[in-house]
C-alpha cells in the first residue's frame, strides 16, 4: 500500500525522443511523484518537449541535472547502448532507477548494469510495461480461477506492418541499424509476459530471417518456449506483414492459450473470449482503461514503480528479475545461430 504521509517523490527523465513523449503523459497520471527536470543533447528538442509536458527545467547533461536537481528517482528513456553509462552516474549518487528496455546490447553490460546498483544500495526495475497492459493482467487471474483447466499451450502471434516501404520505422528509424531486432526489441515483451503469466522458461528454440533488405537486424521469428510447467508458448511474429484489415490493433497481437478445459483467446480489440469445452464461447467482461498506451500499461508501470519506492516492496521486473528475461533473449540468438534448443540458465556475459 501507498504511504500517502509522504510527499510527492521528486523524478527526473532523459530522453526526448517518440517513447519519452508517451511516459510523460503517463507521468502526469501517477499518484505519489513528479517529474521536475528533462535532459537531452538536443537543447531545441528538449525545449520544445518541457514546454508541451510542462517540465519546469531542462538540461544538456545528466550529470549536471542529476547534481543540482538531487532526485529521488531517474525515468531513462533512451537507447539500449546508453543505460550502463546512465545507469551507473544514477547509482553513484544514491537515486533509485526506472530504465528501459532492452536493459543493455549485450547480456555482460546488462549483468553488470543489475550487479552495480545492488552494491551501490540502489533499486532498480526496468520498464517492461506490456506485462501491465489490462487485457494480461486479467488474463492472469482468469489462468489463476482454472477458468480453462490447466493450460498446456499458448500462441502470441503479432503482425504490425510498420517494417516496410522505403521509411521502416518511421518513428523510431534507429531500429534499422540494430544488428540484433525483433527478438532484443520486440519479442523480449511475449518472453516476459510468458514468464508473467506461467512462469520461468527451460528452453528456447528460435527461427530467424530478415524480410527487409534495409534492415540490418532479423524482422522474422518463430520462437518455441518450454516453460519448467511443461506448457509450450509459441510466438510467431514479424514487423512486415501488414494486420488484417479488419483488425483493431489495439493489443500489439493476438494470445491463444489452450487448457484442460477450454481456450482463451485475447482479440485484436482486446476482448477476451472464454470458450469451454462443451460448451458455448463468452466475451469476458473485465474493465479496459480507455486513456493511455496500450491498455494503459505504462501509467501502471510507473505507478507499481512508485508505489514500491514508497512501500519497500520488491518490483516486478527488478534489474535481477530481468536478468532471466535477457538470458531467453540472448539464449534465443544461440538457437537460432546452431539450429539447436538452448537452455537460458547455459547462458553468461561471455555469451553477450
Amino acid at each position: 500500500m501507498q504511504d500517502h504521509r509522504h510527499p510527492p517523490l521528486r523524478g527526473v527523465t532523459i530522453g526526448a525522443g517518440y517513447f519519452s513523449h508517451i511516459q510523460m503523459a503517463s507521468w502526469k497520471r501517477v499518484a505519489d511523484a513528479h517529474i521536475l527536470a528533462i535532459c537531452d543533447l538536443d537543447a531545441a528538442k528538449v525545449r520544445r518537449f518541457a514546454e508541451e509536458h510542462g517540465i519546469p527545467k531542462t538540461y544538456a547533461d545528466v550529470h549536471e541535472m542529476l547534481d543540482k536537481e538531487r532526485p529521488d528517482f531517474i525515468d531513462i528513456v533512451t537507447r539500449p547502448e546508453s543505460h550502463l553509462e546512465l545507469t551507473l552516474a544514477a547509482a553513484d549518487r544514491g537515486i533509485h532507477v526506472l530504465c528501459q528496455k532492452p536493459l543493455a546490447p549485450t547480456y555482460e553490460d546488462a549483468e553488470k548494469l543489475v550487479m552495480y546498483c545492488q552494491q551501490q544500495g540502489v533499486r532498480l526495475m526496468v520498464n517492461e510495461n506490456w506485462r501491465w497492459q489490462a487485457w494480461y493482467r486479467e488474463i492472469k487471474k482468469i489462468l489463476d480461477q482454472g477458468v480453462i483447466g490447466k493450460p498446456f499451450y499458448a500462441r502470441f502471434f503479432t503482425r504490425r506492418g510498420d517494417g516496410r516501404g522505403d521509411q521502416p520505422f518511421a518513428r523510431q528509424p534507429y531500429f534499422r541499424d540494430m544488428p540484433r531486432f525483433l527478438l532484443y526489441e520486440t519479442i523480449c515483451h511475449f518472453i516476459d509476459t510468458a514468464r508473467y503469466l506461467w512462469g520461468e522458461i527451460d528452453s528456447i528454440f528460435s527461427v530467424h530471417r530478415r524480410i527487409h533488405p534495409e534492415i540490418v537486424g532479423e524482422d522474422f521469428t518463430l520462437t518455441t518456449l518450454t516453460m519448467e510447467n511443461g506448457m509450450t508458448v509459441f510466438i510467431d511474429a514479424n514487423r512486415y506483414t501488414e494486420p488484417e484489415p479488419s483488425a483493431d490493433p489495439r493489443t500489439f497481437g493476438v494470445l491463444s492459450v489452450e487448457g484442460r478445459e477450454g481456450k482463451l483467446d485475447l482479440l485484436t480489440n482486446a476482448d477476451i473470449r472464454i470458450s469451454p469445452i462443451g460448451s458455448q464461447s463468452y466475451i469476458h467482461s473485465y474493465h479496459l482503461p480507455t486513456a493511455g498506451y496500450f491498455g494503459d500499461s505504462c501509467r501502471a508501470t510507473q505507478q507499481h514503480f512508485v508505489d514500491c519506492l514508497l512501500s519497500g516492496e520488491p518490483f516486478e521486473t527488478s534489474g535481477q528479475d530481468y536478468l532471466h528475461t535477457f538470458q531467453v533473449v540472448f539464449a534465443g540468438y544461440e538457437s537460432a545461430e546452431t539450429g539447436r534448443s538452448v537452455v537460458p540458465s547455459h547462458i553468461s556475459g561471455a555469451n553477450g
